[in-house]
């Protein structure tokens, strides 16, 4: 048995499953969350029609699946459902009208045609939840176009203390009308307890496509998004929970170190298992140390040849 399944079998685990929560679930499993589906609750949120085919697989990978159709928004509305845009690539469409002038600058900017509007049912990220008897998120992940942080946020401070990683995708160019881009996110961020653990900024080309159509005629917008320089564009944002908290059970430590394994943060995976050992014994805690340590000396190694690569660069 592995260590991961060492962990998901303690009874702390086998009473609450991790329930981990995607919102703008287009792209199908997280790959984040692959290793451990199988011992998970998983809850996808995808209003748009379009990408449910790469969902048909989840109910097969995760211990529970559930898959809610609605517009998971930070206020509930008053009538009960929100305007969606489907644009011309789903993963643009949002509850958030694109900013067509602003991203008039862009090779991509056709992604962003709305192709209609639509009013479907929608309610709070909580409410969605309590709706279907899930009463605590794990780990979180929001691609909403413009919306992660203020559905974050939206969550009571009850639920969110629980909460043991976020990852969001703001933006960094004008893309939607109000949007929360990643300085409101990094801003927002140092008010909770939780550090910055990742950050993959994305890119694409900027240029006008009816000028870059005309200098390089049919197809160059296309070509351009292919092969063109880019510049940034958005950002893949990951925060993990610091457990320093004293109120963090036994169940936080055990879950914590998974999702710091998986996000590839060794360190604070041996911190989180030397602090378990500390408060609630040795045990798998130890195990927990031993498999981090190694990990952080094979990470070393790995990085070996850039360092030294890096020295004769640098002379």
């Amino acid at each position: 048995m592995s260590l991961i399944d060492r962990i998901f079998a303690e009874p702390e685990l086998q009473a609450a499953p991790p329930v981990l929560v995607d919102v703008g679930a287009a792209g199908g499993v997280y790959p984040a969350w692959r290793t451990i589906a199988r011992h998970s609750i998983g809850v996808g949120f995808e209003p748009d029609a379009r990408e449910a085919g790469a969902l048909s697989g989840a109910a097969r990978q995760f211990r529970q699946w559930i898959l809610c159709p609605g517009l998971v928004v930070p206020e509930r509305p008053a009538g009960g459902t929100t305007a969606f845009h489907l644009t011309q690539s789903p993963q643009c469409s949002s509850t958030l009208p694109p900013q067509t002038e602003a991203l008039a600058e862009w090779a991509f900017a056709d992604f962003f045609n709305v192709q209609e509007t639509r009013a479907l049912p929608a309610d709070t990220l909580g409410d969605f939840l309590r709706q279907q008897g899930i009463d605590r998120i794990d780990w979180l992940k929001c691609d909403t176009q413009g919306l992660d942080l203020k559905i974050f946020l939206s969550l009571s401070p009850e639920w969110r203390k629980r909460v043991l990683a976020v990852d969001f995708e703001p933006g960094l160019i004008d893309a939607y009308a109000g949007e929360d881009k990643l300085g409101d996110v990094l801003a927002a961020m140092q008010s909770e307890p939780f550090w910055l653990a990742d950050l993959a900024v994305g890119r694409t080309p900027r240029g006008r496509p009816k000028l870059l159509e005309e200098a390089l005629g049919p197809g160059g917008a296309r070509r351009v998004r292919q092969l063109g320089p880019t510049a940034p564009a958005w950002a893949n944002a990951r925060f993990l929970r610091t457990l320093s908290d004293s109120s963090a059970d036994r169940r936080m430590h055990l879950l914590g170190w998974v999702f710091a394994t998986l996000a590839q943060q060794p360190g604070e995976a041996l911190g989180i298992a030397r602090a378990g050992a500390e408060r609630f014994g040795g045990g798998l805690f130890t195990a927990m140390i031993t498999d981090s340590t190694s990990a952080l000396r094979w990470a070393m190694v790995r990085g070996l040849p850039g360092a030294c690569w890096r020295r004769l660069t640098r002379s």
